[in-house]
């Protein structure tokens, strides 16, 4: 059982650590999705506030708990924690849903 811990660190990467850790450097845009192996799927957003934003678009198998962020000063990242069946993550600005 994997655990994993995903959010944004300064304003131009989004950090993956636990279990697999990597980190991905986002296009700048509002089109950065993660994906997992269980089929969670996040959007990651840095906003206008310097405030990364995590948004779950699907719902995978794995239990995902999400802890927002309340100060751009102080704390400026949400924190998502995946604990699950989860055995790779990737990177990407596109999605297609049925």
């Amino acid at each position: 059982m994997a655990k994993l811990e995903i959010y944004g660190s300064g304003d131009d990467l989004i950090e993956v650590e636990g279990d697999i850790t990597e980190e991905f450097n986002p296009t700048g845009d509002d089109n950065n999705y993660l994906g997992f192996s269980d089929g969670t799927i996040l959007k990651i957003t840095y906003d206008d506030d310097g405030m990364w934003r995590i948004v779950p678009v699907v719902k995978g198998t794995a239990k995902l708990k999400i802890v927002q962020a309340t100060d751009a000063d102080a704390d400026y990242t949400d924190h998502a924690h995946l604990v699950g069946d989860v055995t790779w993550a990737m990177y990407g600005t596109a999605i297609a849903k049925a």
